[in-house]
């Protein structure tokens, strides 16, 4: 018996040893991790998928990285919480509110383009007897005066329609007044308000994407503070590496991005989310987001945008492109990360 007694004893001691060192090396694990933030520039939706995949998978664990996901909102602008340091990375408005940044002197840099055409579209009623752009003369438009009003006064002017003859208005926080007709035209993003309308049953619309004129501006940029990223290289690239991992996956699991999306987000919504997810994956994989893969920066794109907020008075005179973006990062995410299976 004593025997018997003196085996367990050795048997709990080693037991014991084992769990002391798996706890220590899972405490060094965890101390290992470096704590960084996102900041979404808006609420927490499938706008934002990718990066909820790849927190729930464990690939920012895989890169090291420790990261909270921080939601946007009205009066929240992520470049600067960035700029300063508040917050590690950014998900901000795209190519326009970049080089916007970069002409105020903020110490920005895009490492990834999200929406390689932009999700904007104008919309009118068929019964407004509205068919082309020629026909927004003496007509009211509303739109967001936070730069898709500059895609319309930019559409406008090349059409020759003078912006005198056009009544455009701060759109409203819901599409009431367009589905009521007190706006003959109206702004969309195709995966929130162009869904919203259909779900209310507003189908018969005419709908003009800025693309189909020549006028296309990359959306949704991720960006990090300059210097940041020359001090931290490694962080930056496993941020990138695990961000795009995360977007390749979730463009082709939906169901189960909806799944994860419904676990990590308060209050969301099943149908909603399903409707979403296939709008936002076209941005995502237009043209060379297909060719080139996830996140590519088109420098053709940016200093098509950097003449058209010129020209447009956005700002005072062209930034220079190659200064704003580093495509090191991208270039040097794995192949299979970055590129959707067919």
């Amino acid at each position: 018996m004593q025997n018997l007694w003196r085996s367990l004893r050795k048997t709990r001691i080693a037991v014991g040893a084992v769990i002391a060192v798996l706890s220590v090396t899972g405490a060094a694990t965890a101390q290992e991790l470096t704590k960084a933030s996102l900041r979404l520039k808006w609420l927490a939706s499938a706008q934002f998928a990718g990066y909820y995949v790849a927190k729930d998978k464990g690939w920012y664990a895989q890169e090291g990285i420790d990261l909270t996901i921080n939601p946007g909102g009205p009066n929240i602008i992520g470049e600067n919480l960035v700029a300063t340091g508040t917050d590690t990375f950014g998900h901000a408005g795209g190519a326009t509110t970049l080089l916007q940044a970069r002409s105020k002197g903020l110490p920005l840099i895009g490492i990834g383009m999200m929406f390689q055409e932009t999700p904007y579209r104008f919309v009118a009623r068929e019964k407004s007897g509205i068919k082309s752009l020629d026909d927004f003369k003496g007509k009211t438009v509303s739109t967001w005066f936070t730069g898709p009003q500059f895609l319309v006064q930019a559409l406008l002017k090349s059409k020759g329609v003078p912006l005198d003859q056009v009544k455009i208005i701060a759109q409203a926080a819901s599409m009431v007044p367009f589905m009521e007709g007190q706006v003959q035209v109206a702004t969309v993003t195709t995966y929130n308000e162009g869904l919203t309308l259909r779900r209310e049953g507003v189908t018969d619309l005419v709908v003009f994407n800025p693309a189909d004129y020549g006028v296309n501006l990359p959306n949704e940029v991720l960006i990090v503070n300059e210097s940041f990223a020359k001090a931290n290289p490694k962080l930056v690239q496993g941020f990138l590496n695990a961000s795009l991992r995360g977007w390749a996956y979730a463009l082709q699991n939906q169901k189960e991005t909806v799944d994860i999306l419904l676990k990590s987000i308060q209050g969301g919504n099943r149908t909603q989310y399903e409707e979403e997810l296939p709008e936002i994956s076209k941005l995502i994989t237009h043209d060379k987001g297909t060719t080139e893969g996830i996140g590519y920066i088109d420098v053709n794109a940016l200093e098509f945008t950097n003449k058209f907020l010129v020209d447009n008075g956005v700002i005072p005179k062209v930034v220079d492109v190659a200064s704003a973006i580093d495509q090191s990062f991208w270039e040097k995410v794995p192949n299979g990360y970055r590129k959707i299976k067919k």
